[in-house]
């Protein structure tokens, strides 16, 4: 038994599938075939347990801040994170400004009742159908006794409302998914909805629509884009052609340039030489030196690609991928099984708090694009 957190069986809702299209979640099942979602257990969180991950998800929000603050500020500080030196201005400028953070999720290995920081995708991170909208209509119907910890919609939409009380964010918001991606195409339309609720124009706009006027401004169909919540992750946007115009462009962008450095695996060991020995975080470093068990990671990788996992002179795992040229990160490997099968914790941070919880497991130690999502309930 893992304490304040239970792994139990449960029982699926014999219509989940034509929920699911109902709610606009289509991609519930994977390219094999296997599902993506999962109601056939649930994990059951204490209030304790729950309030510890809240507790966490904040300070490390507040840690990483910290952190893109002194980068910026210093010399080659940027440099660790491999941002090309032709965008360190523009990194920069977004971080002075204070561009506005609108979503991002910590991953999280519970150990003895403490997470340990796995990353940190606070750049496009998924799984918002499943962590929302899923999560909630699942708990009611099963459920409607206990409560959950579902990424709060309404903290998503009261959060948009206040950037543009604030001038952060402007009247007309275009959505960018990802090209030619299923699931980021099903992510646009819950970002338009949330838009369209704090008040604000959604405009759905595909990347190869986006043209560059001759004055250096992002256009879309002729119109010029003042704020865009995009899919694309900005390690390629960077490098990309019409990279040059970002300093000048004038969007602003959810999520901005400077978390270019909180979604890259380098914030892990930058974090650890910040914070040596600190209880949320695993040792991690550019070399395994000294380490016996290890995860090597690129620092861009997503969804289990290209990770390794190393016992002394043996490769545990070893997944393919597609993100193999890039540098590597190395952090100590932290078995995070609950009864037997490796689970993901995530916490949400919308602007500066927690707003949900989110669990991903797999029967084995590499959590995978593929791995499946499952609810969670709070119970005493």
């Amino acid at each position: 038994m893992v304490p304040g957190i239970r792994r139990i069986a449960s029982t699926p809702r014999p219509d989940w599938q034509g929920q699911a299209d109902t709610l606009g979640y289509t991609y519930y099942r994977n390219d094999d075939g296997s599902f993506a979602w999962r109601e056939d257990i649930c994990y059951a969180f204490t209030p304790t347990a729950a309030e510890t991950l809240r507790h966490a998800a904040e300070s490390l929000h507040r840690m990483c801040l910290d952190l893109v603050e002194e980068a910026v500020r210093t010399r080659h500080g940027l440099d660790e994170f491999r941002i090309p030196q032709a965008m360190h201005p523009v990194v920069r400028d977004s971080w002075e400004r204070r561009d506005a953070f609108l979503i991002g999720r910590f991953d999280f290995a519970w150990q003895d009742g403490q997470p340990k920081l796995i990353e940190y995708n606070a750049d496009t991170p998924a799984t918002l159908p499943e962590s929302t909208r899923m999560q909630a209509t699942w708990r009611r119907a099963t459920h409607p006794a206990e409560t959950d910890r579902a990424l709060s919609e309404a903290a998503l939409v009261n959060h948009l409302m206040a950037l543009r009380a604030q001038g952060r964010v402007d009247d007309i918001v275009h959505i960018v998914p990802y090209p030619e991606n299923r699931e980021d195409a099903v992510h646009a339309r819950y970002y338009a909805d949330w838009a369209r609720q704090a008040g604000l124009e959604a405009v759905h706009c595909e990347l190869r629509d986006l043209e560059i006027s001759t004055g250096g401004r992002l256009l879309h169909r002729g119109r010029i884009i003042r704020s865009m919540i995009r899919m694309y992750p900005w390690e390629l946007m960077f490098r990309d052609a019409g990279a040059h115009h970002l300093r000048h462009c004038g969007c602003r962008f959810l999520n901005p340039p400077w978390t270019a450095l909180l979604s890259n695996k380098a914030l892990l060991p930058a974090l650890w030489r910040r914070h040596p020995g600190h209880p949320l975080l695993l040792p991690a470093a550019w070399t395994p030196d000294g380490m016996e068990r290890y995860v090597e990671k690129p620092i861009h990788a997503r969804g289990g690609e290209n990770v390794r996992i190393v016992s002394g002179t043996e490769t545990l795992a070893l997944e393919s991928g597609t993100y193999g040229a890039y540098p590597r990160i190395y952090q100590h490997y932290a078995d995070h099984r609950i009864d037997g099968v490796t689970a993901s914790i995530g916490a949400w941070i919308v602007g500066s708090h927690f707003a949900g919880l989110t669990v991903r497991e797999s029967p084995d130690a590499v959590i995978r694009h593929a791995s499946p999502i499952v609810p969670h309930l709070l119970v005493p």
